[in-house]
């Protein structure tokens, strides 16, 4: 039985562009070449949307060493496996290798319609000494993205990822032009961690990574508007079928400028935080939450909620309450209600 030719693949992959490789029954007799852990079982396999996505981007994009048989070793895990954070990860390995996409990170989202019932003022009132008209509907927008420094790293028998990243909260008063539509606050937030794929199995249960960072947050501010912090955090990625947990904590490192370090920013912003999500269909509900181990009455949480508006675009509903939903507003209680779009969902 001969193996399959890479023009055998790129005939292959005319055929799944005409919706007709379920019937070449050649392309069946040689994929079936390959040893039981990387064969894929037609038709039911190779009819799935995300198993032809991951094919025509792992030959236009990927390594050009790649073997025929990694590249159906990988695109077959990416199609049968369901848990979330593992298939997250095989379609991020593809944007990875892609020097025109960037890789999302957290959330990207932009929330159109932001609500609460009263905007904290009083710091930059303070700094100006004017009267502001601040309105209480804001939008709000994050973009974070993120890119490998180094890969397959081995220290002390493990493997180990290294990893850089960006993320931008920017609070727009777009409804305010009594005071010339002005950015209200924008934080700044890079980081980079090392991260160990663990892949470890306990009951249904599923240990998909370690991670151990760097992170530092500012609000790019001078005077008395200045917030900044760093800190050391330790995280770990749980996932079951269709949900995640994630389970962070950090250590907040002393700064140089006594302005900054006369902050108590755990006290607001919490030793630890735990999100979790699950996926239903095509929905998804988040839950975050913020607090100290000695728990205080200054915590947080946010629920959300996305929903498919178009096969690229989500629908979000935020729903925020608690201390330090800005930097700015890290000692100021926030209660508020968004809706928006997210350009790139959690799972």
């Amino acid at each position: 039985m001969h193996s399959l030719k890479p023009i055998g693949l790129l005939g292959g992959l005319v055929l799944i562009s005409t919706g007709a490789l379920a019937e070449s029954s050649t392309l069946d007799t040689q994929m079936a070449s390959d040893d039981s852990a990387s064969q894929i079982q037609p038709p039911e396999a190779m009819q799935n949307s995300q198993f032809v996505s991951c094919i025509q981007n792992l030959v236009l994009t990927g390594n050009e060493t790649l073997t025929i048989k990694e590249i159906r070793q990988q695109c077959n895990k990416a199609t049968l496996e369901q848990r979330p954070l593992t298939a997250r990860y095989v379609k991020e390995v593809l944007t990875e290798k892609n020097p025109f996409v960037i890789t999302p990170h957290r959330l990207n989202y932009a929330l159109l319609g932001h609500y609460q019932p009263r905007v904290n003022k009083a710091p930059f009132e303070a700094e100006t000494g004017n009267a502001l008209h601040y309105e209480n509907t804001e939008v709000q927008f994050q973009l974070s993205f993120k890119f490998p420094l180094a890969k397959n790293v081995h220290v002390f028998d493990e493997t180990i990822d290294f990893y850089a990243a960006y993320t931008n909260r920017s609070f727009w008063q777009f409804f305010d032009d009594k005071d010339s539509i002005p950015f209200r606050e924008t934080n700044h937030e890079p980081e980079v961690w090392a991260e160990i794929h663990t892949d470890l199995d306990f009951f249904d249960f599923n240990l998909h990574k370690l991670i151990v960072g760097l992170n530092h947050q500012s609000n790019g501010q001078s005077g008395s508007l200045s917030r900044g912090w760093n800190r050391l955090y330790v995280q770990g990625l749980l996932q079951h079928k269709n949900s995640y947990l994630s389970l962070k904590t950090w250590q907040r490192f002393d700064e140089a400028d006594a302005f900054d370090n006369s902050f108590d920013y755990q006290k607001y912003l919490g030793d630890f935080e735990i999100e979790a999500a699950t996926k239903w269909d095509q929905h998804s509900f988040g839950l975050t939450l913020r607090n100290r181990f000695n728990w205080n009455e200054y915590g947080s949480y946010q629920l959300d909620y996305t929903y498919p508006l178009t096969e690229r675009l989500k629908g979000y509903v935020q729903l925020f309450n608690g201390y330090g939903d800005s930097l700015i507003d890290m000692d100021y209680h926030t209660q508020k209600f968004s809706i928006g779009i997210v350009l790139a969902d959690r799972i």
